[in-house]
C-alpha cells in the first residue's frame, strides 16, 4: 500500500511502509516534548496546548497509542500531524523532517520548494551561489578585507551565506534561462536604458531567508566610501513580505527550542555578531516594526522572549511597543539594556562578548522597562508631569496579572514618590476576568440514541482492537453512511496490516478527507476508553433495532400503498415475525 500526497500540483507516491517506519521511529512524547514541556500524569503526559491560547495543561499525549489530543480545542493526531500543525508545514516536509531526525532520508523534494513559486526559489538559490563565488574570487578581495575589518570571520561568512554583487553579470547569466520580467518582479534586476541590469552592484550581499529556509531577498551593503546609500534592500515581492520574515529564524529554531528562549534584535548585523560569540537563539525583525504574523510565529514557539533592540530613541520606543503587544498576548518579555553604544554589534565590537553577557544577565522584566521608559520622557521636577507619570505608572501596574507583583510595584511607586499606598490602591481597578474565546470544536450533541451508539462503537474500535473483531462478527454496519464508511475502513486497515495501530491509521486517514471529517466527529465527543461487555452489546442491539425499525417502516409504507388485501396480510405477517425476532435477542 502507498500514500499519495500532492506536492506542487503533482502527486508524489510515498510508500506507506516508509511513512509508518518514520512515524514509529519518532516517539511522540520525545518529539512533542522538544516543542513544549510535558509532565507525566498517570499513563499519559500533559502539556499546554500550542494550538490555542492555553494557560493550563489541556493536551494529553499517549506514549502507548502514540497520539495526542487537546481536551479544550479538540486538536488531535499523531507525531506527523503535530509537526505539520506546529510548524505550519505540509505532510512531505514533516515526513522529511522526522525522517532526517532518525536517519531515514527521503529522496523527495520539499513541498515548500515545489510550490507555485519554486522557480523563484531556484533563481534566488542560483543568485546566492553566484554572489558567494564572487566573494571568494580575486575580485572579492576588497570586500573580504572590509568584512575582516568588521570582525566577520570566514566561518560567519559561510554560516550566513554572505556574498558579493559586482556588475551586471548576474542578470546576464540568469536571463539565459529565466524570463527577464520574473527577475524584475522578484527584485533581482531592473530595466535600465532598455536593457536588463542588476539591481545590486558592488555590494556585500546578506541573504534573507523565509521561515522555511528559502532565500527570498537580500540586503546589500556598500563597502566603499561612495555617497551611495549604505544599504539597498529587496522590494517586497510575492515571495518576500518583510512583515512575515524573522531573519535567521530557520537556522535558529533548534537552538531556540533547546534554550526555550528567543532573543529578538532589530537588524541582521546584531544576529551575525551574536552568533560570533556563541549566541545562536537569535532572530531579527528587519527594522522596528512588529507584525501580527511575527507575533503568531513567536506565540507558537511557547518560549521566553528577550528583546534586544537598538539603544537609540526608535529602538527604545520599539522595545516599549513590542513589549506592550507581547504582554497583551500573554507573553511577558524581558529587555536587554545597555549604555554608550547604539546596538549590540557596537557593544560587542568595542567591549567584547563579556559586555553583552553582562547586559544579558542584567536584563530587566518588561514592567520595569515600561515604567522606566514612561519616566524618561517626563520632567519629574514639574508637578503636572510628575502627576502624569504617576497616573501612567498606576495604569501600567494595573495591567499586571500577578497580584503579588502588583502589590510590590504599588509599594515601590508609593515609596519612590512619597504617595500613600492607599491613594495608589484606590486608583487600581479590579479587572473583570473574562474567559478568552477559544475556537472549540463543535461538540456532538448525542440526543439520538442511534447516533450515540454508532459514535461510541467507532471510538471503542479505534482504541481497542478486540472491539474491531466484535464489530466484524456481531454487527458489520452502522446507520449513518459516513460512519459506516469509517468503521469499514478501520476493519479494512486492520486486515491489510495484519493488526491494529491507531497512530498509523491517523496517517492513513490524512489522505482521505472524507474519512477525516467523520473521525473528527468521533474524537470531539467526550467519552472514556473503558467499556464493559454488556455496554458494547447494548450498543450493538440499539443499532440492530434501528435497522429493524427501518425495515418495519419500509414494510408499513408498502402495506399502506398496496390495495391488494392478500399482499397486506403477507406484509403484516412479515412485520410480526421481525418483531418476534427482536424479542428473542
Amino acid at each position: 500500500m502507498s500514500i499519495y500526497n500532492s506536492v506542487g500540483g503533482k502527486m508524489a507516491l510515498i510508500d506507506s511502509e516508509t511513512v509508518n517506519k518514520i512515524r514509529k521511529s519518532n516517539d511522540i512524547v520525545d518529539v512533542i516534548s522538544s516543542y513544549i514541556d510535558l509532565v507525566p500524569k498517570g499513563k499519559n503526559y500533559f502539556g499546554v496546548c500550542p494550538f490555542h491560547d492555553d494557560h493550563s495543561p489541556s493536551m494529553s499525549v499517549s506514549r502507548e497509542k502514540q497520539i495526542y489530543r487537546c481536551f479544550t480545542c479538540g486538536a488531535s493526531g499523531n507525531v506527523l500531524t503535530f509537526v505539520m500543525n506546529y510548524e505550519n508545514i505540509g505532510f512531505v516536509d514533516a515526513l522529511k523532517k522526522l525522517g532526517d531526525k532518525v536517519g531515514i532520508h527521503l529522496d523527495i523534494k520539499s513541498s515548500q520548494k515545489n510550490s507555485k513559486y519554486s522557480e523563484f526559489y531556484d533563481i534566488y538559490k542560483l543568485s546566492t551561489n553566484f554572489y558567494k563565488n564572487n566573494l571568494n574570487s580575486p575580485l572579492g578581495e576588497e570586500a573580504r578585507k572590509y568584512l575582516n575589518s568588521r570582525k566577520i570571520t570566514e566561518d560567519m561568512i559561510k554560516t550566513f551565506d554572505i556574498g558579493l554583487s559586482l556588475n551586471d553579470s548576474l542578470s546576464k547569466m540568469l536571463v539565459k534561462k529565466y524570463d527577464s520580467k520574473k527577475l524584475i518582479d522578484i527584485g533581482l534586476s531592473h530595466e535600465y536604458n532598455g536593457k536588463i541590469a542588476d539591481l545590486f552592484l558592488n555590494r556585500i550581499m546578506f541573504p534573507i531567508k523565509d521561515l522555511f529556509g528559502n532565500v527570498v531577498a537580500y540586503s546589500g551593503r556598500k563597502y566603499d566610501n561612495s555617497d551611495a546609500p549604505k544599504y539597498i534592500n529587496t522590494k517586497e515581492t510575492v515571495i518576500f513580505k518583510k512583515g512575515n520574515v524573522l531573519y535567521n529564524y530557520f537556522s535558529a529554531l533548534e537552538e531556540i527550542r533547546r534554550k526555550k528562549e528567543i532573543i529578538i534584535c532589530e537588524g541582521f548585523m546584531e544576529v551575525i555578531r551574536l552568533y560570533s560569540i556563541g549566541v545562536k537563539n537569535v532572530v531579527a525583525l528587519m527594522g522596528t516594526s512588529f507584525t501580527n504574523d511575527q507575533l503568531e510565529v513567536i506565540k507558537k514557539l511557547n518560549v521566553n522572549v528577550v528583546l534586544n533592540l537598538d539603544n537609540d530613541d526608535p529602538g527604545k520606543l520599539a522595545a516599549f511597543q513590542i513589549g506592550e503587544t507581547l504582554s497583551k498576548n500573554g507573553i511577558n518579555p524581558s529587555v536587554i539594556v545597555f549604555d554608550r553604544y547604539k546596538d549590540t554589534d557596537e557593544l560587542i565590537m568595542n567591549d567584547g562578548a563579556d559586555a553583552f553577557h553582562k547586559a544579558y544577565n542584567n536584563r530587566v522584566n518588561y514592567i520595569d522597562y515600561r515604567l522606566h521608559y514612561l519616566k524618561s520622557n517626563k520632567n519629574l521636577n514639574d508637578s503636572v508631569e510628575l502627576a502624569k507619570y504617576i497616573n501612567e505608572a498606576i495604569l501600567s501596574i494595573n495591567e499586571i496579572d500577578d497580584d503579588i507583583l502588583k502589590e510590590i510595584k504599588a509599594k515601590e511607586l508609593s515609596s519612590e514618590f512619597d504617595i500613600s499606598l492607599e491613594t495608589i490602591k484606590s486608583k487600581l481597578t479590579t479587572k473583570e476576568v473574562k474567559p478568552k474565546e477559544i475556537a472549540k470544536p463543535k461538540k456532538i450533541i448525542l440526543n439520538d440514541k442511534y447516533r450515540k451508539s454508532e459514535i461510541r462503537i467507532i471510538y471503542l474500535m479505534l482504541n481497542n482492537k478486540e472491539v474491531i473483531r466484535k464489530y466484524e462478527k456481531n454487527l458489520g454496519f452502522l446507520p449513518n453512511d459516513d460512519m459506516k464508511k469509517l468503521a469499514n475502513e478501520v476493519v479494512y486497515f486492520k486486515e491489510i496490516n495484519g493488526g491494529w495501530d491507531y497512530a498509523d491509521f491517523i496517517t492513513y486517514v490524512m489522505n482521505k478527507p472524507w474519512l477525516k471529517e467523520s473521525l473528527d466527529i468521533v474524537l470531539n465527543t467526550e467519552q472514556s476508553e473503558e467499556y464493559s461487555k454488556e455496554e458494547l452489546e447494548d450498543y450493538f442491539t440499539t443499532i440492530k433495532k434501528f435497522e429493524v425499525e427501518k425495515q418495519i417502516n419500509k414494510l408499513t409504507n408498502k402495506m399502506k400503498e398496496t390495495l391488494d388485501i392478500e399482499e397486506k396480510i403477507k406484509i403484516a405477517k412479515r412485520i410480526e415475525n421481525i418483531k418476534k425476532d427482536v424479542l428473542e435477542w
